[in-house]
């Protein structure tokens, strides 16, 4: 719409600079009035062929990314070691015979969309999805795959992830599972959580307890293995590095990804996108400014040491988080 708008805009100035007095016998004015035609002509025609323009160079720019993000995670993966795995982890794939699709769930990063169509696929209600734990609901349709199994899957269908930038993933865990109390057992692991940091009092957690809690999980386990799914490195999810994958998307720039995606993988008319989840109420930056400044500098260094594989398998940077002034207590 803004690049239609321009080109309006400069039409009508257009317009306004050229003055066509076809009474009067002036070759500079003829000239003037055939070169106004001709630009008028040519901005209308650039707008016509305007979306046309867009989608083309939008779907191939779109493309360019995704072969440098695949090709990145290839690298990253060879210079990690596979991240430290040497089996894949199917425990979360969903593949769909039916579409030929393979995807590895990244809770806290556009699940719910997925989720919903792949339970619609296989024949679910509303009701049903609506009511039910995704995961829950779409493994009595679709089986784990035993980790030759979803190889050969993968070779033989189109396989996507969805990743989102490690902390803004870790805020909105924190704030849709551990807030909202919106979920009966997070809400007793948010009480446990804020009781473990705060025994006499009485208040509700902080992002500040949440941070310290998976730092002490980590430390306690020895591992991120063991962390709760919502907040799981993706290296640990999905185990990336010994899968393979047609697309990654990212959820900074889902639409455009997502739109390219389904054209990929012939899904057209087939995938329902929908918002599933409660719209934040303040802008990410905010919540970054809000939550990070709660934290001390050790915190966050340590923070993340437990994620840093994610940011570097998916080419994310934690710069301004850093940046941000934090807790000297």
């Amino acid at each position: 719409m803004m690049g239609i708008s321009c080109v309006i805009h400069l039409y009508r100035k257009v317009k306004r600079r050229v003055t066509c007095r076809l009474f009067t016998l002036n070759i500079s004015n003829i000239q003037a009035c055939i070169g106004g035609i001709f630009i008028i002509t040519l901005l209308m025609i650039c707008v016509v062929n305007y979306e046309l323009i867009r989608t083309e160079f939008g779907e191939k720019f779109a493309t360019d990314i995704n072969k440098w993000r695949l090709s990145h995670l290839t690298n990253v993966c060879q210079r990690l070691n596979n991240g430290g795995h040497t089996n894949l982890q199917p425990a979360f794939y969903l593949h769909s015979k039916n579409y030929s699709l393979v995807y590895c769930p990244v809770f806290k990063a556009g699940t719910s969309t997925w989720f919903y169509n792949f339970n619609t696929w296989a024949g679910f209600t509303e009701y049903e999805i609506m009511h039910n734990d995704n995961l829950f609901l779409a493994r009595k349709f679709y089986p784990i795959e035993n980790r030759v199994t979803l190889m050969q899957s993968m070779a033989h269908s189109f396989s996507f992830i969805i990743v989102r930038h490690p902390f803004e993933r870790l805020i909105s865990a924190f704030e849709d599972r551990l807030v909202s109390m919106k979920n009966a057992y997070y809400s007793r692991v948010s009480l446990a959580i804020y009781r473990r940091y705060h025994p006499t009092g009485s208040g509700k957690i902080t992002f500040r307890d949440f941070v310290q809690y998976i730092i002490d999980d980590v430390e306690y386990r020895n591992s991120t293995m063991g962390l709760d799914i919502h907040w799981s490195p993706v290296n640990n999810l999905c185990t990336p590095c010994l899968a393979r994958y047609d697309y990654i998307i990212k959820l900074e720039t889902y639409e455009q990804d997502v739109e390219v995606m389904i054209k990929a993988a012939k899904l057209q008319g087939k995938v329902k996108l929908m918002q599933l989840n409660h719209v934040r109420k303040e802008p990410v930056e905010v919540l970054i400014m809000k939550y990070f400044s709660q934290i001390t500098q050790k915190q966050i260094e340590m923070l993340y040491s437990i994620y840093e594989i994610d940011f570097q398998l998916f080419g994310y940077a934690a710069d301004k988080y850093f940046q941000i002034p934090k807790s000297l207590t």
